[in-house]
């Protein structure tokens, strides 16, 4: 018996690896058709916005970059295996997550739950609209200075819960800068992550200071403190996106007109793109010392969401929807979770465990075939809106 379970989780790695290259081999090629703007996406915007030094983004140094020592044509080439590798890092950052969140789940689990997170897509549900390929699932692959924030997500969370969990003693000096660190690369790439996670935090905190009375008073601030230099680059960003000369005086943000209609319309479209981890956080709740971690990670897209639905830009950015990125930064991660929690359902032997599982298993189905619809699309029709 255990050479057999030897044997298949074996099987299971060399799966998982095969995968792995296939997957990266499919978004070199989307990453490339970006580039040289045979499909919709935000590469080019960013690539004129980066030569002509009016951009606002960190990804902005690596297009010169790539552009100065390359050329046009090498450098589009390069930019597709950068983000192709930036791909191949979220996945390894999603992994580790999951095996420092469920260190009883085999690797092989852990691999698989990783890789679903970057391939899955929303449900369709028939006369729901429109869906542009990627958008609202952990398969967003049209806008490169979110893949790139979106990395560190995973990071972000081990550290804070490290950090969280040691409130009541000693915080650890490298975990605190290794958080700031990454949240500001993030933040540099992309700000709409840290809208969402520093009022989460915030709340947080001083709920914690308000319960403990205080005593944990000197925790709390220094893990606020961290947040600051990633707080002063979403201030930056922001005089920039807003600038009178880059996205015109009437640019702003405020708030959003919603209607029944609406909050229908965008109450259907979460549902469908979160149903496998609702499923999975209703009926395989985490237990032990993951609970209260995941319970801040649900938190902080819970706050996303909020957000997404109650604030917009306005002017220049009205249509661009970038309230939306910070729930979509954190769908991968979430994902991530909801194939591990899955995974410890199936291992379970109840009769109740395996209805509970098979239910999950189609709803884990259904995302994976809409996810990996969008992958095969770009060549066949472009990446382009599509009716349901």
């Amino acid at each position: 018996m255990p050479d057999r379970s030897l044997k298949f989780s074996r099987l299971c790695l060399a799966l998982c690896g095969a995968a792995t290259v296939l997957l990266c081999l499919r978004w070199q090629r989307i990453f490339y058709l970006m580039c040289a703007d045979y499909i919709i996406s935000d590469v080019p915007a960013h690539v004129r916005l980066a030569l002509g030094h009016n951009d606002y983004s960190l990804a902005s140094v690596l297009v010169r970059a790539l552009w100065s020592l390359l050329g046009e044509a090498r450098g589009k080439t390069a930019l597709s295996l950068v983000l192709t590798a930036n791909q191949l890092f979220s996945v390894g950052a999603a992994l580790f997550f999951v095996r420092r969140m469920f260190p009883a789940l085999p690797l092989w689990g852990a691999w698989f739950a990783a890789l679903f997170a970057h391939v899955c897509g929303p449900w369709i549900f028939p006369g729901q609209g429109v869906m542009y390929l990627g958008a609202f699932n952990g398969n967003v692959l049209h806008n490169m200075t979110m893949l790139f924030s979106r990395s560190f997500v995973p990071l972000i969370f081990l550290l804070f819960f490290r950090l969280w969990d040691q409130r009541r003693e000693t915080l650890s000096l490298r975990d605190l800068l290794l958080l700031s660190l990454f949240l500001l690369l993030s933040t540099l790439f992309k700000p709409s992550f840290l809208g969402a996670f520093a009022p989460a935090v915030f709340v947080l905190l001083v709920w914690d200071f308000a319960v403990t009375r205080g005593r944990g008073f000197k925790s709390e601030l220094f893990i606020g403190l961290a947040v600051i230099p990633a707080l002063a680059a979403l201030f930056w960003s922001s005089r920039v996106l807003y600038a009178a000369d880059f996205a015109g005086t009437s640019s702003g943000a405020g708030l959003r007109a919603l209607t029944p209609a609406l909050l229908v319309t965008l109450l259907v479209k979460y549902l469908r793109g979160l149903l496998l981890p609702l499923y999975t956080g209703i009926v395989r709740g985490p237990k032990g010392a993951a609970r209260p971690h995941l319970a801040i990670l649900w938190g902080v897209l819970g706050t996303a969401i909020l957000e997404a639905v109650c604030l917009a830009e306005t002017g220049y950015r009205a249509n661009d929807g970038n309230f939306e990125w910070g729930s979509l930064t954190l769908v991968p991660t979430v994902f991530a979770v909801s194939a591990a929690l899955l995974l410890n359902l199936a291992g379970e032997k109840t009769p109740a465990s395996r209805r509970k599982a098979l239910a999950g298993l189609i709803l884990l189905l259904g995302h994976l075939a809409v996810g990996l619809y969008c992958l095969w699309r770009p060549d066949h029709a472009g990446y382009d809106w599509i009716w349901f």
